[in-house]
């Protein structure tokens, strides 16, 4: 889990975004296990899309509170992510609902992580 969340740093900091949310955990998540469902690169298009950028870079890395609750009370993958794409105020769950991929077939795809 360690590492899903250093490359949610990484990625909040290369989207130049001011807190590290579950759009950035989604985005570790398919770059180190992949997805049928949807790539990496496509998902970090929706986000650049839906999100945008900041034209400054944080100095400090916050995590927003869906995502505190991942680092403080989940400690397997598949149910941090379950946890993301069932939680309505999560960012990830929003952004791919609103580019209609099915949240239920990567739920499915995690199986077999």
């Amino acid at each position: 889990m360690d590492k899903l969340f250093y490359e949610a740093e990484k990625e909040m900091f290369v989207l130049h975004n001011p807190y590290v949310g579950t759009e950035h955990f989604f985005l570790s998540y398919l770059k180190i296990y992949g997805s049928n469902v949807i790539s990496y690169d496509e998902f970090k298009n929706y986000v650049r899309e839906i999100i945008g950028y900041s034209y400054k870079m944080s100095e400090y890395v916050l995590y927003t509170p869906i995502l505190r609750y991942i680092k403080n009370n989940i400690r397997d993958v598949k149910d941090s992510i379950r946890y993301i794409l069932s939680n309505e105020d999560s960012i990830a769950y929003n952004i791919l609902k609103v580019k209609n991929v099915d949240c239920e077939e990567i739920m499915k795809e995690l199986e077999s992580v």
